[in-house]
């Protein structure tokens, strides 16, 4: 096996578990009574989470996103023209400091920019 396939593969993994964490502390409204969705459809997009309710996006980035990937910024920008706002955080962070993560996630959702 390749390093370059073994190195996607830990990503790939990193980022499952990254998003099965945030789920964990979201679904079924543990959130505060927030509702969360995950893998949904926006435009062309498919989000990691959405909060309807609250116009709330969450998008979880992994090391791909260090130097952005190409469309990063397009898509934010069509997410916020359809009022959304967009909440982009860490693999890292919610694997190792999930309570930073919800306290964000948090301000988020009470509209307080990070």
């Amino acid at each position: 096996m390749g390093l370059r396939l073994l190195t996607d593969r830990v990503r790939q993994r990193r980022r499952q578990d990254a998003e099965q964490r945030l789920s964990g502390l979201v679904r079924s409204r543990r959130l505060r009574g927030f509702r969360f969705q995950r893998h949904h459809s926006v435009g062309p997009f498919i989000v990691d989470f959405i909060c309807i309710e609250e116009a709330l996006i969450v998008e979880l980035m992994g090391d791909q996103h260090v130097v952005g990937l190409p469309g990063d910024t397009q898509r934010k920008l069509f997410l916020e023209s359809l009022g959304f706002r967009v909440l982009r955080l860490w693999d890292s962070e919610v694997l190792s400091d999930p309570r930073s993560a919800l306290r964000k996630l948090l301000d988020s959702l009470h509209g307080r920019v990070h």
